[in-house]
């Protein structure tokens, strides 16, 4: 089972950033997520479509890559990178975050790659830092195959991390492929260099602060996760960031009084297991108290949060690349979001312009959802709520004949609905997308998510599978957000599955 479509996202708001600009030259710094030139297909931004006059294209780096891209602007700039390229005399200086090492801390790969199996391509790899983020490897191709340093790294048994084509397509660990060119040197002295982008840094040894810079920078962006756990060095802590508050859950360790630009902290003792109730609500234990309810951003979305009341916030944050997808990308779509607690997920596609009904349990999360449509400008009309049994109404609403362009499943990882019957993940989830199936639209999408952590990516991927209907394909498997870093496989998980036309 492999996804169709493979590639990142860009980060929102992200833009490539120019290194070194003369008459014959420009040299960016390309961006996830981004073309070096338009596909026609996708509809993803392009370097050469966002150059402001025509440029000569030469190399490329993957959508997925990240790094240094050396474009002509003259005829003179555009000879001297062919003849650098062609004759082998520039320099390429790639990293790359693995998961296991290779045979040999040094060597050299003489082997064709798939894209090319007649041509010749060579790469030579050094391993440079071991931790237990990854396996750093400096990689210098000295040809220029598609996917070459990918292809030549896998072929020695250590895939690049978070590479759904040469590595693991369902349990994917990085927010993309780790790869990053931080180097070309020309022939005639001259060379640039690109940072390491932030989801690199944790397997760099730069510290949980420079994975989230990206996120600390982005003034559009006022929550996300500050420590996960022992992936950040803080074993049995997670502190998330909402604006000026903290709000953390630790289990027997103590925890931060504060961060930079902190006004106060929410602390919960996390249980390791919750289902037989008794958490006691988190305390205010540093600082003053958080307005309720806390405005915060989110990629330029708004969203409520209450931190001193309830187990959760409102908004769980691990799921803020998917909402910043629907953001984007949902207009003119109609969703429907079962589970919809205080419609995370219905606030970002309504947004873009779609049409949302969002179901839950609770009618007391459903009426924070008003509030939160008309704080992002959005009217309240055409995005209904319906406080119900998810079980009851879901063959209720395909009875009705009910056709959405995309369903969106993120349930608890157990609960108990009105007929008082436990539903469970890892032994119900086969029925749940039976049930949801019949809406899903010709064309439509169907989103199946958990963070039950027994549940492993390729078992979850078999467990949603049998549920689908015949023709379904798997079309993208979402990898964890940067600020999320996992050590092991991800507890959370969703996957994208597309229904034909």
């Amino acid at each position: 089972m492999r996804p169709r479509v493979l590639d990142c996202e860009p980060v929102p708001g992200e833009q490539p950033r120019v290194v070194f600009r003369d008459a014959d030259l420009l040299v960016v710094d390309k961006p996830q997520g981004w073309l070096t030139h338009p596909d026609q297909a996708s509809g993803r931004p392009a370097i050469t479509a966002w150059i402001d006059q025509p440029v000569g294209v030469h190399h490329r780096l993957d959508v997925d890559t990240t790094g240094v891209l050396v474009l002509s602007l003259s005829k003179q700039g555009a000879a001297v990178i062919q003849e650098a390229f062609e004759r082998r005399q520039a320099t390429k200086r790639y990293l790359a975050v693995c998961d296991s090492s290779p045979p040999a801390a040094s060597g050299e790969v003489d082997a064709p790659v798939p894209g090319a199996p007649t041509r010749p391509a060579s790469t030579r790899y050094e391993v440079t830092r071991t931790s237990v983020h990854g396996v750093v490897i400096t990689a210098w191709p000295t040809t220029g195959r598609r996917h070459q340093v990918r292809a030549h790294l896998a072929s020695l048994g250590c895939p690049i991390r978070g590479d759904a084509r040469f590595g693991d397509a369902i349990d994917r660990r990085a927010p993309r492929t780790l790869l990053h060119c931080a180097e070309i040197r020309l022939p005639d002295g001259r060379g640039w260099e690109a940072p390491p982008p932030p989801d690199m840094a944790l397997a760099l040894g730069l510290g949980p602060d420079a994975a989230r810079a990206g996120l600390q920078a982005d003034s559009d962006t006022t929550c996300y996760r500050e420590r996960n756990q022992a992936a950040d060095g803080a074993e049995g802590l997670e502190v998330d960031r909402y604006g000026p508050w903290l709000w953390i859950q630790a289990r027997d360790v103590a925890s931060p009084t504060a961060f930079p630009g902190c006004q106060g902290v929410y602390r919960i003792d996390a249980r390791v297991d919750r289902s037989g109730g008794a958490q006691s609500p988190p305390d205010l234990v540093s600082g003053v108290a958080a307005p309720m309810p806390l405005e915060v951003l989110e990629h330029g979305t708004v969203y409520h949060v209450e931190l001193g009341t309830r187990l959760s916030t409102g908004i769980f944050l691990d799921q803020r690349p998917q909402r910043a997808w629907l953001a984007r990308q949902a207009g003119g779509m109609r969703v429907l979001n079962p589970f919809a607690h205080a419609g995370g997920f219905s606030i970002a596609a309504a947004r873009a312009g779609a049409e949302t009904l969002s179901l839950d349990l609770s009618r007391t999360w459903l009426e924070r959802i008003p509030p939160q449509l008309e704080a992002n400008g959005v009217s309240p009309a055409g995005h209904d709520q319906i406080y119900g049994d998810v079980f009851s109404w879901l063959p209720r609403l395909a009875k009705r004949g009910e056709k959405f362009d995309l369903v969106i499943l993120d349930p608890p990882s157990t609960s108990v609905g009105k007929r008082k019957k436990r539903w469970q993940v890892d032994q119900d989830y086969p029925s749940l997308v039976s049930m949801a199936a019949p809406l899903v639209a010709p064309g439509g999408r169907l989103w199946t998510a958990t963070n039950h952590r027994r549940t492993l990516p390729r078992s979850f991927a078999r467990l949603a599978s049998r549920g689908l209907p015949p023709g379904v394909v798997l079309e993208r498997v979402c990898p964890p957000a940067v600020d999320f870093p996992v050590l092991g496989p991800a507890p959370v998980k969703t996957l994208v599955w597309r229904w034909p036309q």
